[in-house]
């Protein structure tokens, strides 16, 4: 996908931010986490798009079909009946992603499968995505969750989203920031291109 390269190629130009002391650099930060809400909003966006496909009988790219609990529909109305009552799905929660497309869609496929197979990394990104968004005692539990996980530990200092996605990665030592956003971007590939 375009956009994941452009992403990526901006990634690649970030410093990386110290993991065993408070960042200097707010302005890198700050960066990050702004793209980081670009890319994780655009994953949004085309999940819902994907599961809009799907639901109204479009096929993978090798032509498969899901099996949709709807005729003959098209995607302003599929959209209208499954947000059923709410305001707008929420395409950031990897279960209720799934549960939503295990309701429209026979098995969920492709997308349930998908999601289960990466939740832990999505759902990470989710609660990266909601600190930033707002400093609300249960985001600021969850993003420590994921530090925990991440660093081992939590640090006795703050560590803002943006610095947390400027670390390397103790597994692939890429920043992390480049893992969830590869993350999200082989998710949707998956989706579109899945196994029958």
């Amino acid at each position: 996908m375009a956009r994941n390269t452009d992403f990526m190629s901006i990634i690649h130009q970030m410093a990386p931010a110290p993991k065993d002391e408070e960042s200097k650099d707010q302005q890198a930060d700050a960066y990050a986490e702004a793209l980081f809400l670009r890319a994780f909003t655009a994953y949004e966006n085309d999940l819902e798009k994907l599961f809009l496909h799907y639901v109204t009988g479009g096929g993978s790219l090798k032509g498969v079909v899901a099996k949709t609990y709807f005729r003959e529909i098209d995607e302003t109305l599929a959209r209208k009946i499954t947000r059923a009552g709410y305001k707008f799905l929420s395409w950031a929660k990897p279960q209720e992603i799934r549960k939503t497309a295990e309701n429209y869609i026979e098995n969920g496929w492709p997308i349930s499968e998908v999601m289960n197979s990466k939740s832990k990394d999505l759902a990470d990104c989710e609660k990266i995505r909601n600190r930033i968004a707002h400093k609300s005692i249960e985001s600021i539990n969850s993003f420590n969750e994921v530090q925990r996980n991440l660093l081992n530990t939590e640090r006795l200092f703050e560590i803002t989203p943006g610095q947390l996605l400027r670390i390397r990665n103790g597994r692939s030592k890429e920043l992390n920031i480049s893992l969830y956003i590869g993350v999200m971007s082989d998710t949707l590939e998956a989706i579109l291109d899945p196994p029958p």
